[in-house]
């Protein structure tokens, strides 16, 4: 009798993890370096193997059949324990690990560190590739699926299937431009603000909703006059040099000179709810012991303390 293992090529496995994140052909070729046809073909060797037709086209890309929202987790399972068997394994080389890594961040704060942890990456692991992405609602998943790494968010609770080290504390301050009408003034009443609109920088997982927003701007006592919400920081800071219009961010903006050349903070200490908040970094449990995912906790934690601002 043959054995049903003998059937099986890791790479078809690693393809079907693939497959599953991109929910694309074309897209996983790119990742996994082969041609679109022959992808194609690696799926059609999936559907002979399995007996399924896995993935279904449809306008929104491939929609996974439910054998293979069956086989999902447990593949994931199967590739990262491999994974991390082989690396722990092997004797770990940061100049010689060619590897591609993931990484999302929370850009209002998270850039100040950043710039440091990239040339360390750049000297002392030359072959390593980071794919930097602002955060999105679904970091959580792509952190469990292994389509993520790490994350950079500020959040206080963290599910137990997750690994997290602070790298600094956070807060609000105002910032408008540096000629605005407040500019010069030492306190920033409350009545004083509420003389001018406000816009704010947002991201999907922490407001996603119109009475959530509400609720924020209403514990910095602004209860209305807010006419521009974004998830583009760029976009912001533009309109807020050409406007008199203030913004309520994380006062570690100012540590960048993009910002402190062109803009001034004041600080929000009348609030009753002044929130205080820290920036993590977080990774699953599964990653964990890896060599590779050690050596770049470290990386990220020690480029944020060298910055002063952990």
């Amino acid at each position: 009798m043959q054995d049903p293992l003998s059937r099986i090529d890791l790479n078809l496995l690693v393809a079907f993890q693939v497959l599953m994140q991109e929910k694309n052909v074309t897209r996983a070729a790119e990742r996994l370096f082969v041609t679109q046809p022959a992808m194609s073909k690696t799926l059609n060797r999936l559907r002979n193997l399995i007996d399924d037709e896995l993935f279904v086209r449809s306008s929104h890309g491939l929609t996974p059949t439910p054998k293979t929202l069956e086989l999902e987790k447990p593949v994931n399972h199967i590739l990262n324990q491999l994974t991390e068997l082989m690396v722990t394994n092997q004797e770990f080389d940061p100049a010689n690990t060619a590897a591609t890594i993931s990484l999302a961040t929370l850009g209002t704060s998270a850039s100040v560190g950043m710039p440091t942890f990239i040339n360390k990456l750049r000297q002392n692991a030359p072959k390593l590739m980071l794919i930097s992405q602002n955060i999105d609602d679904k970091w959580e998943d792509r952190l469990r699926s292994g389509s993520l790494d790490f994350a950079i968010v500020a959040k206080n609770k963290f599910s137990d299937d997750f690994v997290t080290r602070k790298l600094m504390s956070i807060k609000p301050v105002l910032y408008m431009r540096k000629d605005h009408p407040l500019a010069e003034v030492d306190h920033i009443t409350l009545e004083l603000r509420r003389e001018y609109q406000h816009m704010a920088v947002y991201f999907p997982n922490f407001e996603t909703t119109r009475e959530d927003m509400q609720k924020l701007f209403a514990s910095f006592g602004i209860l209305s006059n807010v006419p521009f919400l974004t998830t583009n920081l760029l976009v912001c800071l533009e309109t807020l040099r050409e406007t008199d219009m203030l913004m309520i961010a994380s006062d570690r903006l100012m540590d960048s000179s993009l910002v402190s050349d062109h803009f001034v903070s004041k600080p929000l200490d009348d609030l009753i709810n002044l929130k205080i908040d820290a920036l993590s970094l977080v990774q699953h449990v599964r990653t964990k012991n890896s060599a590779l995912h050690q050596y770049l906790t470290k990386l990220i934690v020690d480029s944020f303390t060298e910055s002063g601002i952990t």
